[in-house]
């Protein structure tokens, strides 16, 4: 088996703020392989975006540091403490980035086919007499018509779901191995968020990207990924292929997200939410992080569970998963 393109291992993101510490992202480990999309997958707070934004040394920074003992590896090079250039030359190049707020992502004072092209320039690609017209293509390419009028307008006078185009056309531009998507479909209304997921596992196959998807939202999961890392509170809890995620979760967390989709065949139905909310990063519980909104919560949940392999590529951060029944969901 080749060696994956993205390997991260016990990635550990703390912000030192006046409030406390705050462990957002805290011994977090993974693959992408060549070719796979992965999603992250939890509710707001539990660390996904911070997780995405250490990849590439992005987060803020201070207060926020990567800490001692982090690895991130891109084909085997080492990103966590790279020279500043040295990532400025890997972002955009190697590894496109989709942002949650397009229009804050964009610069508003230049017209979007110069922010294309200055994509190509700065990663030698090209001179900007042939940057602009590739940037031309570029737009059309993720469905902006009109690209004349389009290429030269400025961020403020294009929609939401126009602006997210361009900046997945700035993401590409490079034809980069892996392409970290951050709640691509934030904000965007229902057909204007399948368009954006159809765009992206379009480019993806024509490319032969590998993807790393952060998204709040189960059906995207489920459209667009081939494994999934369900993230609570700082850590991974669950990892899985999408089937046996949605098939046959075995944390209770999963089980939750799960339960509390609205159910298409059963209109007028009640949701099922789970109870509390996610702790502060300042303050996380000791043992099981979700122990005090679990129904399955037992002593020992107080004491710190393991990665618990159950399964063929399962992996579960949770005594039920030690146990005969196999977890949560069975």
């Amino acid at each position: 088996m080749s060696d994956p393109l993205l390997e991260v291992r016990d990635l550990r993101t703390w912000f030192f703020r006046r409030d406390g510490l705050s462990r957002a992202v805290d011994g977090v480990s993974f693959d992408v392989a060549e070719g796979e999309t992965v999603g992250i997958v939890g509710e707001s707070g539990c660390g996904k975006s911070v997780t995405a934004l250490s990849l590439l040394g992005l987060h803020p920074s201070p207060p926020g540091r990567v800490m001692e003992g982090s690895s991130v590896r891109l084909r085997g090079e080492e990103l966590v403490g790279a020279d500043p250039s040295r990532l400025r030359e890997i972002r955009g190049r190697d590894v496109g980035m989709i942002f949650q707020e397009p229009a804050a992502a964009l610069d508003p004072v230049r017209p979007v086919r110069v922010q294309v092209a200055e994509a190509l320039v700065v990663h030698g690609r090209g001179s900007w007499r042939a940057a602009l017209p590739r940037s031309d293509e570029l737009l059309a390419e993720v469905g902006l018509g009109d690209v004349a009028r389009v290429g030269r307008a400025y961020p403020h006078q294009l929609s939401g779901g126009m602006c997210q185009r361009a900046m997945i056309a700035m993401a590409v531009a490079c034809e980069p191995a892996l392409l970290i998507a951050d709640e691509p479909t934030t904000a965007l209304d229902a057909t204007v968020q399948g368009q954006i997921l159809d765009l992206l596992g379009g480019l993806r196959a024509r490319r032969r990207m590998s993807m790393l998807l952060i998204t709040h939202d189960l059906g995207v999961v489920a459209e667009m990924c081939d494994r999934v890392l369900v993230m609570y509170a700082g850590r991974i809890v669950e990892t899985g292929t999408v089937d046996q995620l949605l098939d046959d979760p075995r944390h209770p967390y999963t089980v939750g997200l799960l339960d509390s989709l609205p159910d298409a065949g059963h209109a007028g139905g009640r949701l099922r939410p789970i109870g509390g909310s996610v702790p502060p990063s300042t303050a996380w519980p000791t043992g099981c992080r979700f122990r005090d909104r679990c129904p399955h919560a037992m002593p020992r949940c107080r004491s710190e569970p393991d990665l618990a392999v159950p399964g063929e590529g399962r992996h579960v951060r949770c005594w039920l998963a030690e146990t005969p029944s196999g977890g949560a969901g069975a």
